[in-house]
């Protein structure tokens, strides 16, 4: 009589929940009950099962079809498929690799399947039974954990769960695994209300290169974005993000990530006070978990109904969905056997203890073993020290004469080492007054020319200029008498700032005497040659002042930028042009000459020709060397 009172109640329902589905067509919202269980498995699928020539094929189409029903959400085929898997596995050989894997994945699809229905003890069970079947940090026993969490999770266990996250490893080697546990750890923030850390750790998940390809898992993600939006009192945001994944779901055949989805869009519709909204959806939502069996889901809907009927007011449909409530609990409890149940977790819980156990004996013996190495190392060490410490006394008395031979060493070294820095300090010095004897004649040559070609050939010009004037002013010839007597005075000046050495030898001699002092490099070769030299020597000073500073110019650059091994300059006096030719030529590394700035070196030597009115070229090619050209008139 109950159980037709229960189909009548359950009947009005349903045509209620076709009056608000027609209204929901009307108003544009969309919710899907299925009256029947949607075909998620394609029909060849079950052809190739019928068909299966032998066991191991069997086997395998059997695992194909429940993983099709473990990503749809349907937990009644997925047990069906699992019970189906371990009858066919026990005529397969115990041992065998493959066909332990096969009853790792018939256990997982058990205790999944558990878990959807809302029998969370058979489903601890089955997953503590396949911990306890694996080895630690395997891929199924990592995936029994995981799914051992989730199910304390949905009973509302998180301290259970807390250690089994602190426990588990997990790389992104393995990308479900991975992603399954973010939907865990994420859903563990969001029961402790951890908001913050729940959504970094979503986005973390989201943002993987290969969320794509596990599409289920980036909906559950998604899913609890639209839990915190609702746990936020965002319920707008939360709908739309609940519509996005209710449409997505649907058009992949998830249909418990659907199902969820349209049970929290009907929550937040009963807080934005749309009542008869929020009636459609959860409403569909409690047709779909009916069909598809999922106590679980149809607790958490007729809670949320009867906060709906209660807010609107209708006591008596509260009541009777209050009753319905209890009806779920009392199939749920029928279905479970707690006291199996504890007793596997306190064997998991002792196994875990054992484990740990053994660790710190494992550590201990490590530990043991490591003091009695570090004996045997100190008693090996004390009998070395005393085997050498016998050598090392009488080591230490010849250590101790030569230690006195020594500081005997040293008081002379330390003697000779005042000598060389009083030669060194000295050496300085006399660097010093060669530097600044070096500036000082710079500076009169300098002086020296300034004078004999701005102010002398100006006093020379003025002098040419009055000239043509004519001598009938009456004081022409005495300001003539004049601008001679100062030419020549400037002449003197001029005379008397050029360096002394010019005076005392020759030219080519001087230039001799420059390059034996400068070039200290017995790697490179520098000749020099001077035709006619007689007539060189005898050019005038201020000329031979020029092409001195000229040629030292040249030899500076040569030294430091062309890494030559053979340097030749020619100097040539040609009487038929009445004008010097100068050559160098080096085998150095050259450079470009049209891509190559020129230097302080070159634009100094330029000048210098340019004032004496001469032309200049340079021919040089990248590792090819160098050639100077240099023509100069008297």
């Amino acid at each position: 009589m109950k159980h037709m009172i229960s189909l009548g109640k359950i009947h009005l329902l349903f045509l209620g929940f076709c009056f608000l589905v027609g209204f929901s067509q009307e108003k544009q919202y969309s919710f899907k009950a299925f009256g029947v269980t949607p075909e998620v498995v394609p029909t060849a699928l079950y052809k190739k099962l019928q068909n299966a020539s032998n066991i191991n094929e069997r086997i395998t189409y059997l695992d194909e079809i429940a993983q099709v029903f473990l990503t749809s959400g349907n937990a009644d085929s997925l047990i069906h498929y699992s019970q189906r898997l371990k009858r066919a596995l026990v005529l397969t050989r115990p041992q065998d690799t493959t066909s332990n894997i096969y009853k790792f994945k018939a256990l997982f699809y058990q205790g999944i399947g558990a878990q959807k229905i809302g029998f969370m003890d058979k489903a601890i069970s089955s997953f503590i039974e396949g911990i306890e079947a694996t080895n630690t940090h395997t891929y199924f026993n990592t995936a029994f954990k995981l799914e051992l969490a989730q199910t304390y999770l949905l009973k509302g266990n998180p301290e259970k769960v807390k250690p089994i996250i602190d426990e588990l490893e997990i790389s992104k080697k393995h990308p479900e695994l991975y992603l399954r546990y973010l939907v865990l750890l994420s859903g563990y923030q969001i029961f402790i209300n951890d908001f913050n850390s729940a959504q970094t750790t979503i986005s973390n998940g989201l943002s993987e290169n290969f969320i794509e390809e596990y599409f289920k898992a980036k909906l559950q993600l998604q899913l609890q974005l639209a839990e915190i939006k609702f746990k936020q009192n965002d319920f707008k945001q939360s709908i739309a993000m609940s519509t996005a994944i209710k449409d997505q779901a649907l058009q992949q055949g998830i249909f418990d990530v659907y199902i969820a989805a349209v049970l929290n869009e009907g929550r937040c519709y009963v807080f934005l006070k749309d009542y008869q909204i929020a009636e459609i959806a959860l409403n569909t939502a409690y047709v779909n978990a009916l069909q598809w069996h999922r106590l679980e889901l149809k607790q958490k809907i007729i809670k949320a109904l009867v906060q709906l009927y209660n807010t609107k007011g209708d006591y008596k449909n509260a009541f009777n969905l209050m009753t319905q409530y209890q009806a779920v609990n009392n199939t749920i409890a029928e279905n479970q056997n707690q006291l199996l149940v504890s007793d596997l977790e306190l064997k998991y819980e002792t196994l875990k203890k054992e484990k740990e156990i053994d660790k710190l004996r494992e550590d201990q013996l490590v530990k043991q073993a490591e003091i009695e190495r570090q004996k045997t190392i100190k008693f090996a060490f004390l009998i070395g020290f005393l085997i050498i410490l016998i050598p090392v006394i009488l080591l230490l008395v010849v250590y101790y004469q030569k230690l006195q031979a020594q500081s005997l060493l040293n008081t002379q070294k330390e003697a000779i080492n005042k000598q060389e820095v009083k030669a060194l300090m000295q050496s300085q010095e006399l660097t010093l007054v060669k530097n600044t004897i070096s500036v000082q004649r710079k500076e009169r040559d300098r002086i020296a020319r300034e004078l004999h070609d701005s102010i002398g050939g100006n006093l020379a010009a003025i002098k040419l200029k009055m000239n043509n004037l004519g001598d009938s002013h009456p004081d022409f010839k005495k300001i003539l008498q004049q601008l001679d007597a100062t030419y020549d005075q400037v002449r003197e000046i001029s005379h008397s700032l050029i360096p002394k050495e010019f005076e005392n030898s020759s030219f080519t001699e001087l230039i001799d005497n420059y390059i034996q002092n400068f070039s200290q490099d017995p790697s490179v070769n520098l000749r020099f040659n001077a035709y006619p030299d007689e007539a060189i020597n005898n050019l005038e000073t201020h000329f031979r002042l020029a092409l001195f500073n000229i040629l030292k110019e040249l030899i500076t650059n040569a030294f430091k930028h062309a890494q030559a091994s053979e340097i030749e300059i020619q100097l040539t006096l040609i009487s038929e042009d009445n004008s010097i030719e100068l050559i160098y030529e080096d085998d150095g590394v050259g450079f470009n000459v049209n891509k190559t700035n020129k230097g302080m070196g070159l634009s100094n030597l330029e000048k210098r020709v340019k004032a004496l009115q001469g032309s200049f070229s340079i021919n040089s090619a990248i590792n090819r060397g160098t050639v100077i050209t240099i023509s100069i008139p008297q």
